[in-house]
């Protein structure tokens, strides 16, 4: 009989994990390269990839279909002293935070950090950017 690797598979139900990290709407490379345009701040690391959805896979009721090419209109554009992001159209499907993407982050920030930025710091921004749903593994 072959041995299963129990230990892995008690974490996975016990953590509830499917394998995936999280879904997102991933920006096609056109879209990746209007973000990147933007004036961000010298030293930053540029991110602009995606705007989550969710962590983990998308709910058998998601409004969302894996490989779905979605078109999101920015809203606003805002950063703090450690992100840059742009607010988008999209649904959050977790309702931990406002659907956004990650444009950049200062060298002692994390893409985190964007989900932190004040309102007040965001000013209005228009343009269109296009993605395709997906499930990114861990």
């Amino acid at each position: 009989m072959e041995e299963v690797d129990v230990s892995m598979s008690w974490k996975k139900i016990l953590k509830g994990k499917s394998g995936i990290a999280y879904s997102a709407i991933v920006l096609d490379e056109a879209s990746r390269e209007k973000l990147l345009a933007l004036d961000i701040p010298d030293g930053w690391t540029p991110y602009a990839h995606h705007m989550t959805i969710r962590m983990g896979s998308l709910k058998e009721d998601s409004q969302y279909t894996i490989g779905e090419e979605i078109k999101l209109n920015m809203t606003g554009v805002g950063r703090d002293e450690k992100a840059m992001a742009v607010t988008v159209d999209g649904v959050r499907e977790d309702g931990k935070f406002f659907p956004h993407i990650t444009v950049a982050v200062s060298p002692d920030g994390k893409p985190f950090n964007s989900n932190k930025i004040p309102p007040e710091n965001f000013e209005d921004f228009s343009g269109t950017l296009t993605g395709i749903v997906t499930e990114v593994p861990q």
